[in-house]
C-alpha cells in the first residue's frame, strides 16, 4: 500500500462544517474527506454522496451541518504494509472506491483509491503480478453495482401520478 497510497491527504475535524468538507473535496478534486481527531486518528469518512444526503434530509445549509453528522463511522481501512489484493478485496466487499490508510495507532497516513490501483496496474509493469487489470475491473464492477433497483408502476389512471419505487 505504501507505494500506491496518496500521502498528502486533506482531512477535517468532526466539528468542522460540511461546507468546509465540500470545499476541500472541490479543491483537491476528490470524492471523500477523512474525519480525524486532533491527533489525526481516523474517526470516519465523508463522501460527496454523504454531503448531498445530509443536506437533503436535514434541510439546512452545509455551513450549519457538522462533519460528524454525515460521516460514516468506523470506515474500512488498510495499513501501509497491507497487500494490494487485500485492499481490492476490502473495496469489493465494502463496496467503496477509497480506503483510508492508517498506522498502528489509527492515525491517518494516506488514502488509496481504486483509481490508484488501476493507474499502477497499467503504468508500472513491476506491479502487474500483484495488481491485474482483470481484478481491478472486477472490483470496479462490484462497487458500481446498484444497491437498489428502480421500478415503475403501470401507467397511471387519469388524474393520478406515476410512482417510482426502489427495491433493494
Amino acid at each position: 500500500m505504501h507505494e500506491l497510497m496518496t500521502r498528502e491527504v486533506s482531512y477535517c475535524l468532526p466539528h468542522e462544517s460540511l461546507a468546509r468538507a465540500a470545499q476541500l473535496m472541490w479543491d483537491q478534486d476528490c470524492g471523500c474527506i477523512p474525519v480525524v481527531d486532533e491527533d489525526r486518528r481516523l474517526l470516519g469518512i465523508v463522501t460527496d454522496r454523504d454531503i448531498c444526503m445530509a443536506a437533503l434530509h436535514n434541510g439546512r445549509p452545509l455551513h450549519e451541518l457538522m462533519a460528524s453528522q454525515a460521516m460514516a463511522q468506523r470506515p474500512v481501512r488498510v495499513g501501509p504494509q497491507d497487500d494490494v489484493r487485500e485492499a481490492q478485496e476490502l473495496m469489493r466487499h465494502a463496496r467503496v472506491r477509497r480506503l483510508p490508510v492508517t498506522d498502528g495507532g489509527g492515525r491517518l497516513v494516506g488514502l488509496v483509491s481504486l483509481h490508484d490501483l488501476a493507474r499502477q496496474a497499467v503504468s508500472e509493469r513491476r506491479l502487474l503480478p500483484r495488481v491485474r487489470m482483470r481484478e481491478v475491473a472486477r472490483t470496479f464492477a462490484e462497487i458500481s453495482r446498484p444497491w437498489a433497483k428502480a421500478t415503475t408502476s403501470p401507467a397511471p389512471r387519469r388524474g393520478t401520478r406515476r410512482r417510482t419505487a426502489f427495491a433493494g
